[in-house]
């Protein structure tokens, strides 16, 4: 794809070129017209990854530095602890963050480079124990080593303790693609990574296959919550049917285990993919199949009465071996404008949960829209569902309905008004646990350059 992309660059500079030096040597012979433009490299492959390519970068984007003090105020803070009524905490408060980060794309002949950082300090003016401070590191290098071979490296990591509201950034990595925690329950540190790398073989113009893998780990720093550790090994092989569309078929194997307990998750899933460019300004890309999820875990369970009345307890633990089938879906609609995007995504599959939710069904749907339509104006919106359901434990159901908007306004060449409001509402079925949360801020930053910071 990184080839195809760069042979067209080359054969559009060569064009316009050619038109004006005609244009300024008319007497001149007439040069032999210049090789057709290479295609693009196609709709976005959901096994691989991708983004859509409608939200690709055409071009390098300067990497761009940036700090910011703003002040916020946050409601729905819930530490892992219980107040002296035996109820979990719902604190509020004022309260002032500093950030600093820096993001940014760069096209090398046959390589690409994207980096999006982002670090904040936050200080509570009540409740000063909930200070403490983020940082969120996405990375990805693309590079053609030859005419057929190309490979991918991805980096997603992070230390996060309010996980809601870490905003969108440029999104170089799929967060669900990337195993990063998007429903936690709890305002806990968290930390995340996950280290992929993946090898395309291009056999013709339009064959390819991909092999790749990934290595994840997931710590929450409380010892009531549960980690988790696993690796993924995936491939597919696709083919373009036209210049609009690909087909293919893809396979993938996850293994994952929880800290502090026994037991862990093995899951198979076989699924067809497809995508297609639908005009100049809309892509779809899709995938959906099947996932055979095979658990082992411990589970509470009923001791039969006379064995209860020796053992004096009336219910005991045990291990539990569980397959379940679990359909395996992942849609995405993405809208290109000339200064603005749009996307919205669907996706049902299995998941490690969220510390509380071990190996659970999940589904989520997503709608984002950005739009930097002016040198003084970017504006963004998200808004979104995510679901838990545990596969082994009777918990219930988790349910999360957000949404959230933020604006920059490019007060002199380097200056800027950041403001942003979130919204959030949980509801853990088959508890007492539900409640409104939202966060609003607004602040100033400081960044070297001509157009507004994109920071969603």
């Amino acid at each position: 794809m990184v080839v195809g992309i760069v042979k067209l660059r080359q054969s559009s500079i060569g064009l316009f070129l050619g038109v004006a030096l005609l244009g300024q040597q008319t007497e001149a012979p007439i040069e032999p017209e210049p090789p057709a433009p290479t295609e693009y490299g196609g709709p976005a492959i959901l096994s691989r990854g991708a983004t859509a390519s409608l939200r690709a970068p055409s071009e390098s984007i300067r990497f761009r530095p940036y700090i910011s003090l703003t002040g916020a105020y946050d409601t729905g803070i819930t530490p892992v602890s219980l107040t002296s009524a035996g109820q979990v905490p719902n604190d509020a408060s004022a309260g002032v963050e500093a950030e600093a980060g820096v993001y940014g794309f760069h096209r090398w002949k046959t390589a690409t480079l994207g980096i999006d950082y982002r670090g904040n300090y936050r200080h509570y003016t009540r409740n000063t124990y909930y200070n403490g401070t983020d940082q969120v590191l996405s990375l990805v290098y693309k590079k053609s080593a030859t005419r057929r071979v190309g490979y991918t490296l991805r980096e997603s990591a992070g230390i996060v303790s309010r996980t809601l509201f870490s905003g969108g950034g440029v999104e170089f990595i799929d967060p669900q693609f990337g195993n990063t925690p998007n429903n936690e329950l709890f305002d806990g540190r968290t930390l995340y990574l996950d280290t992929m790398a993946d090898v395309t073989y291009q056999k013709t113009a339009r064959l390819s296959f991909n092999f790749g893998g990934n290595g994840f780990l997931t710590r929450r720093r409380s010892s009531a919550l549960y980690g988790v550790t696993g690796y993924r090994a995936r491939g597919d092989m696709a083919y373009r049917t036209s210049r609009n569309a690909t087909s293919g078929v893809a396979y993938d194997f996850t293994h994952f285990e929880f800290t502090k307990g026994f037991g862990g998750s093995d899951i198979h899933t076989v699924q067809l993919v497809q995508s297609f460019r639908l005009g100049r300004y809309w892509e779809l890309a899709m995938k959906a199949g099947g996932s055979r999820v095979e658990t082992l875990g411990l589970a509470q369970v009923a001791i039969d009465p006379v064995i209860a009345v020796i053992l004096g307890r009336s219910t005991g633990v045990e291990a539990v071996h569980r397959v379940n089938w679990s359909p395996a879906a992942d849609v995405r609609l993405t809208r290109g404008f000339r200064h603005a995007s749009m996307w919205f995504s669907y996706a049902r599959g299995v998941s490690s949960g969220n510390g509380l939710f071990l190996t659970s069904r999940s589904e989520s749907t997503t709608f984002n829209f950005t739009y930097t339509g002016t040198r003084k104006w970017n504006v963004g919106l998200s808004a979104g569902y995510i679901s838990f359901a545990g596969l082994l434990q009777d918990l219930g159901k988790v349910a999360t309905f957000y949404g959230g908007t933020g604006a920059t306004y490019n007060l002199t060449r380097s200056f800027h008004v950041i403001t942003r409001y979130d919204y959030r509402r949980v509801d853990v079925r088959q508890s007492t646990l539900r409640r409104d949360i939202y966060r609003a801020s607004i602040g100033f930053g400081f960044s070297p350059g001509d157009v507004p910071l994109s920071l969603w």
